[in-house]
């Protein structure tokens, strides 16, 4: 019995050696071959590589064409086009029945611009910038698109709101003059707006909405401090003032559409 005991340890103790050499040699030949580097099989390669272009021809591939931008604009206007003319409507809404009251048209057009701050800081507001960044769609595309539909709304609302001012104060001959008193308190909004977003400055949502605000009053104490300005309107100021602002516009666009065409970052993500 104790000779059969020790027969079997005495196998256990020859399986540990042997496993012990063949782990040492093995550890040995593995220290080997990464200290010195195998060099790749110039055939085998050659056949491997041949082997996946062809695998690769044998495949058919479907080719979806690249989304056009009349085609993304119908999608962002189907996203932010109920925000974009509701917010509009609204300040329509506010817009008339101030002008009815107060008669200064120039106070309350900057209220158009403030109805923009939601759609256009949307991104900022919700913090999904980088996620936006990351979409096929470029920044600058995505701020054109919500532009060129706030566009259409705007120039509605401002229609409404110019005939609508010459019914209730019956001078029609007054027509270029109240396109100034529209036009230019607009366009200094949106050329701010949009400078701001294109330098990348840091609490643009917040100071877009007090320079709106500031906008109002500044432009309806004008009114009862500087009459003068509205008489002088079609050749003075408010001319000078319409041909500045629209350069400024026309330039913050461009830039926008160059962006695009390019391919580059816009906006805070930049």
């Amino acid at each position: 019995m104790d000779g059969q005991i020790d027969s079997e340890q005495g196998c256990d103790v020859n399986e540990q050696g042997t496993a012990k050499i063949k782990y040492d040699e093995l550890e040995n030949y593995l220290h080997d071959r990464m200290q010195v580097p195998g060099k790749p099989n110039g055939e085998k390669m050659q056949e491997t590589i041949q082997m996946c272009i062809t695998e690769m021809h044998g495949q058919s591939f479907g080719y979806e064409e690249r989304t056009g931008f009349w085609t993304y604009l119908s999608d962002v206007f189907r996203f932010e086009g109920l925000s974009i003319f509701g917010l509009q409507i609204l300040a329509l809404i506010v817009s008339c029945l101030g002008m009815t009251a107060e008669k200064v048209p120039p106070a309350f057009i900057p209220l158009f611009g403030l109805a923009l701050v939601p759609v256009l800081y949307r991104n900022q507001m919700n913090g999904m910038c980088e996620m936006e960044a990351a979409t096929r769609a470029s920044g600058a595309q995505i701020v054109l698109a919500k532009l060129i539909i706030a566009g259409a709304a705007q120039m509605l609302c401002m229609t409404i709101l110019l005939c609508l001012e010459i019914s209730v104060s019956g001078v029609s001959d007054q027509i270029v003059q109240m396109i100034l008193y529209i036009i230019v308190p607009f366009l200094a909004c949106m050329v701010e707006m949009l400078r701001r977003i294109r330098t990348c400055r840091h609490g643009n949502i917040t100071a877009g909405i007090t320079f709106s605000v500031l906008s109002c009053g500044a432009w309806g104490l004008s009114a009862q401090i500087a009459p003068w300005l509205y008489e002088t309107s079609a050749t003075g100021l408010w001319l000078t003032g319409l041909i500045v602002f629209t350069t400024f516009f026309i330039r913050e666009i461009g830039f926008i559409i160059q962006t695009w065409k390019e391919g580059k970052m816009y906006g805070i993500i930049s």
